[in-house]
């Protein structure tokens, strides 16, 4: 639905960003809330990006509609202490493994 014409267009005005776009789908009742995963911009193994940020409506969606959302940081989680891929170690490609 979005993932293709939305994906470039964010890449783009962000600068070429060479990471995935994490995405998630969900069928949930009227009200449920939905965990919009979150990572980093030019690498997807930097894990102290890795996160996510929970998104709802209290009253919707209803059955005609969909609820589409997009969720960017600014930075880091606060205190990460998940090791791995450190942001300031990236390299030209460890976006693309």
């Amino acid at each position: 639905l979005w993932h293709v014409p939305g994906g470039y267009a964010m890449r783009e005005r962000l600068g070429d960003a060479k990471a995935i776009v994490p995405s998630a789908k969900k069928v949930g009742a009227f009200g449920a809330r939905l965990d919009v995963p979150l990572g980093h911009i030019n690498a997807a193994y930097v894990r102290s990006h890795f996160d996510a940020m929970e998104i709802g409506i209290s009253d919707g969606p209803r059955p005609d509609e969909i609820l589409f959302c997009l969720a960017m940081t600014c930075g880091p989680r606060v205190h990460d202490r998940m090791g791995g891929l450190a942001a300031k170690d990236i390299k030209a490609w460890d976006g693309l493994r």
